[in-house]
């Protein structure tokens, strides 16, 4: 009853059933983040959203995406749009990093941390999720930066490829290579 409360009286937010922010709650660039990974999880920032932080891709992103072992799923709360892009288990334990939620880590120098996607393995679980890019019009169309996608395929990235076992994935990684002439 006090969650209904205190949601009428604007002090909290319900972000989805279990998940609730205050209403005041200083925001950083990262909260957004932070909540993809707490109101689905087991879940980590990836695709889009990782390929934009990367500056792999020019695009500005308005929903925050990311991949999980659960069914594909979508939320949008008041904090933003969430979309959740279901991958097999066995590919989910690897090609992540720990980002602290707040820079500025408050006054105890602590921050929450949270997952994302290294740049490898963004690639790759783009790729892989999305199967439609099989043709070099498809690749150029994408607008991938060339100078960041040399840095990005190197042993992590192959490394983690053969972890996929997928021939029509490794088609795919193929074409873009040979559309962006690396």
């Amino acid at each position: 009853m006090n969650l209904v409360r205190w949601q009428r009286k604007g002090y909290i937010i319900k972000l989805r059933n279990g998940w609730y922010a205050f209403q005041d709650t200083e925001s950083h660039e990262n909260i957004e983040w932070l909540a993809a990974n707490l109101i689905y999880a087991p879940s980590y920032i990836s695709l889009h959203t990782a390929l934009s932080w990367y500056n792999l891709i020019p695009e500005m992103i308005t929903s925050t995406t990311s991949v999980t072992t659960r069914k594909t799923n979508q939320f949008i709360t008041p904090l933003g749009k969430f979309d959740y892009h279901r991958i097999r288990p066995e590919l989910f334990g690897f090609g992540y990093t720990l980002e602290d939620a707040d820079p500025s880590k408050g006054k105890f120098k602590y921050s929450r941390k949270i997952m994302v996607a290294t740049p490898q393995k963004a690639l790759l679980d783009f790729f892989y999720i999305n199967s439609f890019y099989d043709s070099e019009k498809e690749m150029e169309g994408l607008r991938l930066n060339v100078t960041e996608l040399g840095k990005t395929l190197n042993e992590d990235f192959y490394r983690f490829l053969e972890r996929y076992k997928n021939r029509a994935l490794e088609r795919r990684i193929n074409l873009m290579i040979k559309t962006h002439g690396l």
